[in-house]
């Protein structure tokens, strides 16, 4: 081969090659290109991988670290769990109920000390079952009464077993009282609890047996409990108490049963009623059954907000408040009756009484012989006593039926005093007593309180001290104390000399029907009742009475009141211009009292025991204004004095003071003034006042004034007792007036229209028309006239429906003649002429 074709050949090869390496050369590149591609890729993952493994160790350090942690938190938690475990059962063992638990088994696991000191001296350890726990307990600690041990061990077993395990209550034989309450739990095991319910079984032992029903409801009045005698009350409804039942189903089952007869169409209204007093818990509401019992029902808000309620059967008090009402209505009859009775009786005593004591005193004030006259004072004394016994009898009847009430007004406390001691002036002048009054000058004498109550009071105390009193004296004395609220505190006590009263009768003086018996009282008569009446009138008064004697010597009867003073009350005062008094008496009480009554006025008073003493005292000094002496005195009297005095040429005014001024005569005249004792203070004043006015001939004559041609007054008299017509004509026969009489009260009404009488006398108890209604009807009449009632009756009461008849005033029979003149001369009209002639004055 030539050159040229291997050249050729040569190029073709090389260019092949050079084609090839080329090619190759591509391919290097392209393999490069990848390859550095891929170097970059592994070096991004080699680099990524660091990073990720640097992150791994990372957190192979924070778990490490964490798991450090977690071991340490759970060593600590361990710690605590069982230091509260140990806490917890060392909680558990102080309580005093019993804790015990059971596994799977019912074998014991773990008890507390309360639980297993139950077991002392016995094999109760854990693992012990649950029947020979049960059968060691029954054996040894409970009280298991007649059941069998082995039905109480099958009783407990059942109990157990059962899916919902109920509480069973057990009696220890130590007296003590448990309560197991058991709980599944949820491995199967049983969690026991026993209960010390000692203390709630002796509360609801004491509950049990109250004779009243308890019933306890809480907040959403559901029944929680109550004891056996709510259910005895409510029988009816026993089925459905149970607990949980709410109160308002209670009372839906009885008015659905219709027990409450009250509710029977009206439920609805009769159910909210009750429902609203349940909540509120406000009232005692009482129902009645439809068996007959009466229940008395009461709520009361407990603290948590629900109620506790009571229901007594008060079935036995309402019958016996029935029986009770019905006995008080009749005893109210009885006692009407009994009142009755003694108005009527009185007035059967008073009738023919005021024949006797009224004709006695008219046949007084007739010429008779002395034997005679003691007959007539014999017969009005003995009527007047039997008149006090009556009274005392009724006055006590009414004070035993709480029937009295006082009447308070102003009234003049010294004036009645003295009233009533003028009253019982002739009994003690009969027996030569002095009676007195000792006034505190400081007192006012008006107040307010019932003046017949105390002229009561007054004249049984100074009664009694002049009728056990035989001479000597009785002395009324009257001390006050002020008060900040207008009231005195009056001690009034009556002092005498009379026999006085052995030391032990003094507890029981003022009881009903006690007197002293001895020989030195049983002549003086009585009811035994005055100073009992005396002692309940004045504590009806808020006061009290007293007693002081010196056996033989003497008493002193005292009470004390409280009365407030009348307004412009105050004591007496002496416009006199009387500057120099001589005053003698014998006796030193009554020239105390004489020197208490003027020296405080600014009189100056120069006291004489005699007349002598009194002579002398003129002798040496004339210069006294009057001289004031007592009547009765031993050698020398004051009629005597007088005239001494006279003899020595002594002018000065001589006033007597005298227990009897009847009988002076002529005398009379000699003397500026003649005082009755006990003198009111305001009557020495006012003859002290004579005697110190100017003399008449200062006073300029009054014109003669002419006579008017007067009528008589017409006086109408409605009584149908012949007897009481001639009293009551005898004791007006003197009188100067037109007198009528009427049978009846139809009579007298019939009577009214032609004889227009000024006054009307009208007795009470009449035939065909008593006086209240013939009081009715001259008023329904239009009859303005005065009518003033006579009667006899004299019962509590009485009095109001007089003067509700229209009557204007009553007079007490038996009549007396001064108080007819009274009723007369206080009726009198302008036109008619004076019934009675006034008393002559005495000489000044």
């Amino acid at each position: 081969m030539d050159l040229s074709e291997r050249l050729v050949k040569e190029r073709r090869a090389r260019l092949a090659a050079e084609r090839l390496l080329d090619q190759k050369s591509r391919e290097l590149f392209a393999a490069n290109e990848k390859l550095s591609i891929h170097a970059r890729a592994l070096s991004d993952q080699i680099i990524e991988q660091r990073q990720v493994v640097k992150s791994a160790l990372s957190e192979a350090e924070l778990l490490k670290d964490q798991n450090l942690r977690f071991v340490e938190d759970l060593d600590r938690a361990h710690t605590a769990a069982v230091m509260a475990e140990r806490r917890l059962w060392d909680a558990i063992n102080t309580i005093r109920d019993g804790f015990a638990v059971f596994d799977q088994t019912l074998r014991l696991a773990t008890a507390n000390q309360a639980f297993l000191s139950w077991f002392d001296g016995q094999p109760v350890a854990p693992g012990v079952s649950y029947d020979d726990l049960v059968a060691i307990f029954a054996r040894t600690v409970l009280d298991l009464g007649d059941e069998p041990l082995d039905d109480f061990v099958q009783r407990m077993r059942v109990r157990i077993e059962a899916d919902r395990i109920e509480p069973i209550t057990l009696k220890l034989r130590n007296g003590t009282w448990i309560k197991l309450q058991d709980r599944r739990a949820n491995d199967g095991g049983i969690v026991t609890l026993a209960i010390d319910i000692t203390e709630q079984m002796r509360i609801w032992a004491a509950i049990d047996v109250l004779p009243d029903g308890f019933v306890l409801f809480d907040r959403e009045e559901r029944l929680l409990a109550c004891n056996q005698r709510y259910r005895e009350l409510f029988p009816d409804s026993a089925p459905i108490i149970q607990p949980g039942v709410t109160f308002e189903d209670l009372l839906r089952h009885g008015l659905k049963h219709s027990h409450v007869p009250d509710a029977v169409g009206r439920e609805e209204e009769w159910l909210a009623e009750r429902l609203r007093h349940f909540r509120a818990a406000d009232t005692i509401a009482e129902n009645t059954l439809a068996s007959g019992q009466v229940i008395l029902e009461s709520d009361h808000v407990t603290p948590d907000g629900g109620r506790v309620g009571l229901r007594t059967d008060i079935t036995a008090t309402r019958e016996q408040q029935s029986q009770l009402e019905a006995a008080r209505k009749q005893a109210e009859a009885a006692n009407r009756a009994k009142s009755a009775f003694l108005a009527n009786m009185s007035h059967e005593i008073r009738t023919p009484m005021n024949g006797v004591v009224g004709m006695a005193e008219l046949l007084c004030d007739t010429t008779l012989s002395e034997e005679q006259r003691l007959f007539a004072e014999t017969i009005r004394s003995s009527g007047e006593a039997l008149l006090v016994i009556i009274n005392d009898i009724l006055d006590y009847s009414k004070i035993e039926a709480e029937r009295l009430t006082l009447r308070p007004e102003p009234f003049d406390l010294e004036r009645t005093i003295h009233e009533v001691t003028m009253l019982l002036q002739p009994r003690a002048r009969e027996k030569g007593i002095d009676l007195m009054i000792d006034f505190d000058m400081f007192l006012p004498t008006r107040f307010v309180g019932d003046p017949g109550r105390l002229r009561q009071v007054l004249t049984n105390l100074i009664g009694n001290a002049v009728k056990f009193t035989e001479k000597g004296h009785v002395l009324t004395r009257v001390v006050g104390v002020d008060a900040e609220d207008g009231t005195q505190t009056l001690h009034v006590t009556v002092e005498d000399t009379g026999i006085g009263i052995a030391p032990e009768y003094l507890d029981h003086i003022f009881g009903e029907f006690n007197q002293v018996e001895d020989e030195r009282n049983r002549k003086f008569e009585g009811t035994g009742l005055g100073l009992a009446i005396t002692r309940r009138l004045i504590e009806h008064m808020g006061g009290a009475v007293w007693v002081d004697s010196d056996f033989g010597k003497g008493s002193s009867f005292g009470f004390r009141v409280t009365l407030p003073v009348a307004e412009a009350s105050a004591p007496v005062q002496v416009p006199v211009s009387v500057k120099r008094v001589i005053a003698v008496d014998d006796k030193f009480i009554n020239r105390t009292i004489l020197e208490r009554q003027l020296a405080p006025c600014g009189i100056e008073v120069t006291l004489c025991r005699s007349g002598a003493e009194v002579l002398d005292k003129l002798a040496t000094d004339p210069a006294y204004d009057v001289v004031l002496t007592d009547h009765a005195m031993p050698e020398m009297d004051g009629v005597q004095l007088l005239d001494h005095i006279r003899v020595a040429g002594h002018t000065l005014p001589v006033m007597l003071l005298s227990s009897n001024p009847t009988g002076l005569g002529n005398l009379a005249n000699d003397f500026a003034a003649i005082l009755q004792k006990p003198i009111l203070r305001s009557d020495l004043y006012r003859h002290l006042q004579s005697v110190s006015a100017p003399p008449p001939d200062a006073i300029a004559e009054a014109a003669p004034v002419a006579p008017v041609d007067l009528r008589q007054m017409r006086v109408l008299a409605a009584e149908d007792n012949k007897t009481n017509q001639l009293v009551f004509a005898k004791m007006v026969r003197d009188m100067d007036i037109e007198l009528r009489f009427a049978d009846n009260g139809r009579i007298a009404v019939e009577m009214f229209q032609d004889f227009q009488p000024d006054l009307i006398f009208m007795d009470i108890s009449m035939p065909e028309m008593d006086g209240k209604e013939a009081a009715r009807t001259l008023r329904a009449m239009g009859a303005t006239v005065p009518i003033v009632a006579l009667t006899a009756h004299a019962m509590e009461g009485d009095a109001d429906a007089i003067l509700a008849a229209g009557i204007d005033r009553y007079l007490t029979k038996p009549l007396r003649k001064t108080a007819i003149e009274g009723a007369l001369g206080e009726h009198c009209p302008p036109e008619a002429r004076p019934p009675v002639a006034p008393p002559a004055e005495s000489a000044a």
